[in-house]
């Protein structure tokens, strides 16, 4: 061991030894820099992707995750209490309709039993969704009268109520347990529109049952949906009891609560686990990244750390050998070029020594310099749209002198239509106006809504109209450019059942027209012959109305706001034509959640980016076009005054409106089974199929948005559609024609199911058909030319229907030919299973057609 030693210490002592052989110039290295750069480098660099990670991991995952569940449990519970309050309302309604029914102000008048128990009877055989109805009798001190017992009530939760609504109170839906299950009652105090002290309490009860269908229609495998019923106890506290609810949920964090208007009810909606774990990003994608970045990162080090040493050599053995020469040196490591300049400095000294001093200038170093550049986008200054009141200063007796050649054919089957400069003057408007305020006033309808949309010759219309109703002794509510739906919404929202809107709807630029309704009703056909009659005669009542005016816009899209509830955000192009819908349109959607891609939306009479006419599909392409490339979820466009739309899907596919009435009727009637859906001559037959599949009762109906409602006010359908675009919702709306209303619609329809409108329409039967076909005719010979087609035509081998012009059904497809309500044209339309089914159809049209009028040139 001690010889081990020493030889240890020998070798020790001669170590310093053999280091100062192999390195004479005593130049030495602590370790290779290289990978020591290269490891602190990979070090800091994991450091950051590992933080950076976990931050995305557990961080902002959850909390993105924990957003998108409050705002999606929070839609779905709003929904369902959109649907249970308009059920309620729908029972109210039908309530206080059933009331106002001969059957039963007669028994409330009598007060007799055996009649009220007969409408009792009536009404429940007519609404089989009540459980029961009673009408109990009002006495003369304001209570219910109990003679001979309770009316047979179930309970004092029920008396109490009648009570209280006797006496004027207004009274909430109860929801109480009877007999093991849960029932809910309304009450509503009716009186006898003659005989004041004649009154009754109607009491309808619902089973709860009804309501629990209402919460499953919504997709109950998405969670749990609670109604909830609150009350006060004793102590002060709140609480309820669930009085129906539907699905199954177990992510209790994320349960969220939407009150219900007008009770003391609200919907809960828990979220299941499969729901939460579908919202945000999975955490997968995240975990690959980081492993492909950690890997690409190792790699890269590996590399530099590789080849690092080879370079340096390379770009020192050329300092070395370039050292001693003036011409350029490239280096690959440019925090060389210190050192290599240092190195021929050196060389170059040592060479002038040896020289006798003699050397040649060292060369200059070129510097390029970049000059920076400022530049800043100039942006095109509005202008600013004024809004000026046009007064007339004409002569009263010039006003009410009717023009020479009385153009009678404006006055159409559901409005005024015709052109600005030479038949709608503002001399005929005016006398319009003046037949309008003296049938309006013999109706008993003092004030009128007065708005117009963006056409050029609509303010000064508008002025004449405005002037001329005054001069009637009406009282005018100017709510100024407006689309259509905005009118029929304030018609509702104010204290005033009648309106006016200048509009050439989807007219050409030079037109403009009059849609008029009258104490809530669109008048048609004799409406608007009453009004033709009434200009011609000439006699008009005199009076001094007022006008004020008022901003209707804010209120409209707040009660669309309130009823439609988008679950998740959609990007939508709007089209506004540069009609009425520019403004209103954009913001409307972006109060809805959406993101929203405006196109053509400024007010311009002028139409300059295409006509306002959604049912041309040629004017659709640069919205289809505007969707592609924007990759939105889907596109509209509305017409000049907003009361249709037109729907491109996210390929950019057309979607006829027929197809769209099936979705919106697959919507409406699997939440009302039984309902009524009524359409016009132009759909296809395919929707007939849907929607008795789904449980509704279809009703073929007149082409025009005046017999469209009329039809659905008779029948109480809850939806309405024609093929040009008007969309017409009796559920949860009011049952007039709205295109902006209709779309929002389709976007809560589609962010609810969570698939693409494409996905949707495939669902639908594949068929072969055209758009609406225009075929030009003088506006005086339309109608005969349908008239005699109609009686000279044999279409032995199809079914016959001449309800709205000719259409014939036959096997394989169907065809239509009728005369239009708002051009002078005739519109034909055809369907088939096939291409050939299709030119047959069409071929015997063309043959039966030309035996009628052979001058008539068929442009299909």
């Amino acid at each position: 061991m001690l010889n081990k030693l020493k030889k240890n210490k020998g070798d020790a002592a001669k170590e310093p030894k053999r280091r100062a052989a192999s390195n004479p110039q005593g130049i030495s290295a602590s370790g290779n820099a290289t990978y020591k750069i290269a490891g602190t480098g990979l070090a800091i660099t994991l450091l950051v992707i590992l933080v950076s990670f976990a931050y995305l991991l557990l961080v902002r995952e959850p909390g993105v995750r924990t957003q998108q569940a409050d705002r999606v449990a929070g839609a779905y519970a709003t929904q369902q209490a959109t649907n249970i309050s308009a059920r309620i309302s729908l029972v109210r309604e039908r309530l206080r309709s059933t009331a106002q029914s001969p059957l039963a102000l007669s028994a409330i008048a009598s007060s007799a039993r055996e009649d009220i128990e007969l409408v009792e009877q009536a009404v429940l055989d007519y609404f089989p969704d009540l459980l029961t109805l009673k009408i109990v009798p009002v006495g003369d001190m304001g209570t219910a009268q109990f003679e001979g017992g309770d009316q047979e009530l179930r309970n004092h939760i029920e008396v109490d109520l009648v009570r209280r609504t006797a006496n004027g109170e207004q009274t909430l839906p109860e929801a109480f347990q009877f007999e093991k299950r849960w029932l809910t009652t309304i009450a509503e105090l009716v009186k006898h529109p003659r005989e004041k002290n004649r009154r009754a309490v109607l009491v309808a009860t619902v089973d709860n049952q009804a309501f629990t269908r209402e919460l499953q229609a919504l997709n109950s495998g998405t969670g749990k949906y609670a109604l909830e019923q609150m009350y006060t106890s004793r102590d002060g506290k709140t609480s309820t009891n669930i009085i129906a609810q539907a699905g199954s949920g177990d992510a209790a964090n994320y349960e969220r609560f939407a009150t219900i208007p007008d009770t003391n009810w609200r919907v809960a909606f828990t979220p299941s686990r499969e729901l939460i774990s579908l919202l945000g990003s999975s955490s997968r994608p995240l975990q690959i990244v980081l492993i492909l970045c950690i890997v690409a990162t190792l790699g890269g080090f590996a590399i530099v750390a590789i080849r690092m040493p080879n370079i340096i050599k390379d770009d020192v053995n050329r300092m070395i050998s370039a050292s001693d020469r003036r011409s350029e040196l490239s280096l690959a490591i440019p925090e060389l070029v210190t050192v290599a300049r240092q190195l021929r400095r050196a060389t170059l000294r040592a060479l002038r020594q040896i020289d006798g001093g003699h050397s040649a200038p060292m060369p200059s170093m070129e510097v390029e310099t970049l000059e920076s550049v400022e530049s800043a986008p100039s942006a095109a200054d509005l202008d600013d749209v004024l809004e000026l009141d046009l007064v007339m200063e004409e002569d009263p007796e010039q006003i009410s002198a009717l023009p020479s050649d009385f153009p009678a054919h404006i006055f159409r089957a559901y409005d005024i239509r015709g052109d600005a400069s030479r038949e709608l003057t503002q001399e005929l408007m005016a006398n319009i106006g003046l037949a309008l305020g003296t049938i309006a006033g013999e109706m008993g309808e003092q004030s009128l809504l007065v708005g117009c949309d963006g056409r050029n010759s609509s303010p000064v219309l508008k002025s004449a109209l405005v002037r001329s109703l005054m001069e009637s002794g009406r009282d005018v509510i100017d709510i100024g450019l407006v689309p259509t739906p905005v009118l029929y919404f304030a018609t509702r929202h104010l204290n005033c059942r009648s309106g006016l809107m200048v509009t050439g709807s989807h007219n050409p630029k030079n037109d403009n027209g009059l849609k008029i309704v009258l104490n809530q009703h669109t008048i048609h056909a004799g409406g608007i012959e009453d009004v033709r009659d009434k200009v011609i005669e000439g006699k008009f009542s005199k009076g001094s109305g007022r006008m004020i005016k008022e901003d209707v816009i804010p209120a409209y899209i707040d009660a669309v706001t309130e009823d439609i509830a988008i679950a998740v955000p959609l990007k939508i192009v709007v089209d506004a034509g540069n009609g009425a819908t520019s403004d209103v349109a954009p913001q409307l959607f972006e109060e809805l959640g959406c993101e929203v891609i405006p196109m053509y939306c400024s007010v311009d009479g002028n139409f300059p980016n295409h006509s306002p006419d959604t049912s041309n599909e040629d004017n659709l392409r640069a919205l289809c076009d505007a969707v592609q490339r924007e990759e939105a979820d889907f596109g509209v466009a509305f017409d000049g005054d907003g009361d249709r739309l037109a729907v491109v899907t996210g390929s950019g596919r057309i979607v006829r409106s027929d197809t769209l009435l099936m979705i919106f009727a697959q919507d409406v009637v699997s939440r009302n089974p039984g309902a009524d859906v009524v359409f016009d001559v132009k759909c296809s037959r395919n929707l007939t199929q849907l929607i008795t599949s789904n449980g509704g009762r279809p009703v073929l109906w007149k082409t025009g948005h005046a017999f469209m409602k009329e039809k659905m006010a008779e029948t109480g359908a809850l939806l309405g559609g024609e093929f040009s675009g008007h969309m017409f919702f009796g559920e949860r709306w009011f049952g007039f024609d709205d295109g902006m209303y209709a779309a929002g619609r389709l976007a809560e329809i589609m962010s609810t199911q969570g698939d693409s409108l494409d996905d949707i329409i495939d669902t639908f039967p594949v068929t072969v058909n055209t758009p609406e076909i225009l075929i030009p005719v003088s506006e005086q010979s339309k109608q005969p030319l349908i008239d005699r087609i109609i009686r000279n035509t044999d279409f032995s081998s199809g079914k016959v229907n001449t309800m709205d012009g000719i259409r014939v059904d036959f096997s394989e497809g169907w065809g239509l030919v009728r005369a239009s309500n708002t051009s002078p044209a005739l519109t034909a339309r055809f369907e088939a299973t096939s291409a050939d089914a299709l030119e047959m159809i069409m071929n015997e049209f063309r043959e039966q057609i030309a035996l009628v009028d052979s001058t008539l040139e068929l442009n299909f």
